[in-house]
């Protein structure tokens, strides 16, 4: 034992006892450790939460964007249609004015600029109309014609030779159909 200044003695501690005290000390540490473990991974836990739902909030946020942008589209669309509506309106509106104009010039009733009209009316018509007899040609070809054309074509490689396969192929059709019609008809 030894005796301090203040009159306390200390005695040195057993074997026994200091193995305890280290037991106690590592106890210590390890507790430490574990809860300096448990926060660094409640940090980590806390900041991958916080990025999840910046990540979503961007998401949010750029579907919003392109939400914005889409109707933004829309919007532009609907006004360049509507001025398309107004420019057709005022095209018909124009028209008349035209043919008052041509009476003040003497022209008789305007039949110059209905004739044009009317010719050009004309032409879209007849046009139309062949356009039409070339598909209502195509009707008369029964189905299987129409396979056996299609395989023949994929079989040509080079498109100008399938082009000009198919125009001999719908000329054919055409003047086999008014060949036909002139049969019917008696001629």
């Amino acid at each position: 034992m030894v005796d301090t200044r203040s009159g306390k003695s200390t005695a040195p501690h057993s074997e026994a006892e200091q193995a305890r005290t280290a037991a106690i000390l590592r106890e210590r540490r390890e507790k430490k450790e574990l809860l300096k473990q448990a926060t660094l991974k409640a940090i980590a836990e806390e900041q991958a939460a916080k990025k999840r739902k910046l990540e979503e909030e961007m998401l949010r946020f750029q579907k919003e964007k392109m939400m914005m942008l889409l109707q933004e589209e829309e919007e532009k669309r609907k006004v360049v249609e509507e001025e398309e509506a107004a420019e057709e309106e005022e095209e018909v509106e124009e028209e008349p004015l035209e043919r008052r104009h041509g009476e003040e010039r003497g022209e008789a009733n305007g039949t110059k600029g209905e004739d044009a009209w009317m010719e050009k009316k004309i032409t879209e018509w007849v046009a139309n109309l062949s356009l039409g007899e070339d598909e209502e040609a195509q009707l008369y070809v029964p189905q299987e014609e129409r396979e056996a054309f299609a395989s023949e074509l994929e079989t040509i490689e080079h498109p100008l030779e399938r082009r000009q396969q198919r125009t001999r192929r719908s000329g054919m059709e055409t003047t086999n159909d008014k060949g036909e019609e002139k049969e019917e008809r008696g001629d």
